[in-house]
């Protein structure tokens, strides 16, 4: 029985929203966040682990310091990348974004169906203990099929909060969500 752990870890502060840029980095406020990582992985041997980002710059900005730090690559995997929103023009995509989180998952428009399944697919297919930079959206939407929500939005993940999966025998056995957000949502 193979049994392996999967940290899921939400980017920090972003420079710019979601709808003001495509792909901004993260604020100073977030670069902190990714630095306060190590400290918050300090009991922990991160050694055997595979380190995964998002394409996104946040991600991977989030995931240099810890990567770094034990000296691993971050491997990049589209699959973890936001939520398909570029035919929604940028002054529009928070209305969007409110509108496909409160869908049930049955309405939701076929590429965010399509995107969650990759997710999940993705997922399938790592065999080993690995760290995954990644978005909101992204682990809502992890949340969401793991626990038959019927919704993709479950929980508001905060910056750098950690939730845990267990799998064993590639199915997801377990799921520890991270800390709540605390803050407004910046979309």
């Amino acid at each position: 029985m193979a049994i392996h752990t999967l940290v899921l870890i939400r980017h920090g502060e972003a420079s710019a929203s979601w709808g003001e840029h495509i792909d901004p980095g993260l604020s100073n406020n977030g670069k902190k966040q990714a630095e306060k990582l190590i400290e918050t992985f300090s009991e922990e041997n991160l050694e055997n682990f595979k380190f995964i980002s998002s394409p996104k710059l946040r991600a991977i900005e989030t995931g240099q310091p810890l990567a770094m730090n034990y000296n691993k690559d971050l491997k990049i995997q589209n699959e973890f990348s936001e939520i398909p929103s570029e035919k929604i023009p940028n002054d529009k995509k928070q209305n969007w974004l409110r509108e496909v989180m409160s869908q049930d998952i049955n309405t939701l428009p076929e590429e965010v169906k399509s995107w969650q399944d990759n997710i999940i697919n993705a997922l399938s297919s790592i065999n080993s203990d690995a760290v995954i930079f990644s978005h909101f959206m992204v682990i809502n939407a992890i949340a969401a099929s793991v626990l038959g929500n019927s919704k993709l939005l479950y929980f508001y993940p905060d910056y750098t909060s950690c939730s845990r999966l267990l799998v064993k025998d590639n199915q997801i056995k377990q799921i520890i969500l991270g800390d709540d957000k605390k803050t407004l949502i910046n979309l």
